[in-house]
């Protein structure tokens, strides 16, 4: 958690308990300072109770509104353990997660998987000509076109640098390169103008399958992502701005009508 989110959260904290005793503190006075001038036993006791369940209602109310500040305080902290701050993708490890459940359920049932690394461009260009400031806006409108021009069902998260990685569950590896090549087209097309100046960007992807990995050691989860890795690698060596898929221990390169 920042520093900023904490001193937010504890100035509304701070907030809340001063009200609360303000408000327990003028319920108090207005109620029993009658008592003190009355002297009447039954408005001391009628007042007495009235004062308590008023009391107890603030602290209720304050009580509720504290628990709602603390719950919004664990979702943040949630989404900053789990996403990346920049793009608001899904992080590494958040990933791996993911693909591990994913896997799993792949084998237990017989179903057909896919991966897609994909990699920015020359991005060390990008941001080398453009600052770092627009080369990060950059990298976010490109996680944006990437989450947009997926299925609901496929998962899309920053694998690190400018490095995505998009799970495909129930697609096979000629399903997976069709849309790989959508999202190299989508890239491709949409000059990315970020207050002012625009920044040509492309990507190079690489897809793996499930039906094409076959580790003599290690996880089946592992042996999945350095595939579609040395898939992406072979790309860009290819020249870059395309899809290269593994196929069983070496990859080709597909081209797409």
């Amino acid at each position: 958690m920042t520093q900023s989110l904490k001193g937010r959260l504890r100035q509304q904290a701070w907030r809340i308990f001063l009200l609360q005793c303000g408000l327990s503190v003028t319920v108090v006075v207005f109620a029993l300072l009658p008592v003190a001038l009355l002297h009447d036993r039954t408005y001391t006791l009628a007042a007495v109770f009235l004062t308590a369940a008023l009391v107890l209602g603030i602290a209720l109310a304050c009580a509720t509104r504290l628990m709602r500040l603390l719950d919004g305080a664990h979702d943040k902290i949630a989404t900053l353990t789990t996403h990346d701050d920049l793009t608001g993708l899904p992080n590494r490890n958040w990933f791996f997660d993911r693909l591990d459940e994913e896997v799993d359920r792949a084998r237990r049932y017989g179903n057909k998987l896919s991966l897609v690394m994909v990699d920015l461009d020359h991005f060390r260009r990008v941001n080398d000509s453009f600052g770092h400031p627009l080369g990060d806006l950059a990298l976010a409108e490109v996680a944006r076109l990437l989450a947009a021009n997926i299925r609901t069902s496929d998962v899309v998260a920053r694998y690190g640098g400018e490095e995505f990685m998009i799970i495909l569950p129930e697609t096979d590896a000629g399903r997976a390169v069709q849309a790989a090549e959508k999202l190299r087209m989508v890239v491709e097309v949409n000059d990315i103008s970020l207050e002012g100046p625009e920044i040509k960007v492309t990507i190079s992807c690489g897809v793996a399958d499930l039906a094409s990995v076959h580790p003599e050691r290690g996880s089946l989860r592992d042996a999945l992502v350095v595939a579609a890795d040395r898939a992406m690698h072979r790309a860009k060596q290819n020249g870059r701005n395309q899809v290269l898929m593994h196929v069983a221990e070496h990859e080709r390169q597909l081209t797409l009508v």
